[in-house]
This record gives structure tokens, C-alpha cells and sequence, in this order.
């Protein structure tokens, strides 16, 4: 079964402050976000057209047959605890990942 494709994502609270970031992958494992402890969420959406992605949220090295995969589209979010782990990606050299942190 495919995955969800565009899928809306809501973001809520009174005092939530999002921060954007583009991360360019490599082709290997490399940061998604550096741990931190004031961070509420991470969410990373994969924009590509034909291009697989995964993440790592443990930090450890990516790949793309044990991470979170992340097809053409798709968007995940990680919040409370987790989300303050350093997290890893892997994908296409020159793929972008779109990462919004809040704290």
C-alpha cells in the first residue's frame, strides 16, 4: 500500500515558535538536527518528486532500509521527548529535506 501523499499537518499553541531549515543530503548518513532540550517538535517533509529519504531519530547512522522512510511527499512529525534527540537523514545527493523545529 502507498504511503499518504501531501498530507496536512496542523501545529497548535500559544506560545509555539517554528523555526524552517532546508537540509541538503549527500548520498550518506549526515545531521538532520542537533539534540536539543528545548525543542517540543520536529517535523521533515521529503518534496521530491521521485526520491526516497529516511531518518534516523536516535542519531545513529541512516539508513534507508532501517530508518523512517520517507516517500515522495510524505511528512512526519516527532514531538515531546523525541523531539529532543539529534536525529540523522540519508537520501539522494542534492535531495532537500524541509525541517521545522518548535520549541
Amino acid at each position: 500500500q502507498d504511503p499518504p501523499r501531501g498530507c496536512v499537518m496542523s501545529l497548535s499553541g500559544n506560545n509555539a515558535k517554528l523555526t524552517k531549515a532546508a537540509v541538503t543530503m549527500t548520498g550518506s548518513s549526515g545531521v538532520l538536527v542537533a539534540a536539543n532540550p528545548a525543542r517540543a517538535s520536529v517535523t521533515v517533509s521529503n518534496a521530491a518528486a521521485n526520491a526516497v529519504a529516511a531518518i534516523d531519530p536516535t542519531g545513529g547512522t541512516a539508513v534507508l532500509t532501517a530508518g523512517i522512510p520517507l516517500a515522495p511527499g510524505q511528512t512526519v512529525e516527532i514531538t515531546g521527548k523525541a523531539a529532543q534527540s539529534a536525529m540523522t537523514q540519508i537520501g539522494t545527493t542534492s535531495q532537500v529535506l524541509t525541517v521545522y523545529t518548535g520549541a
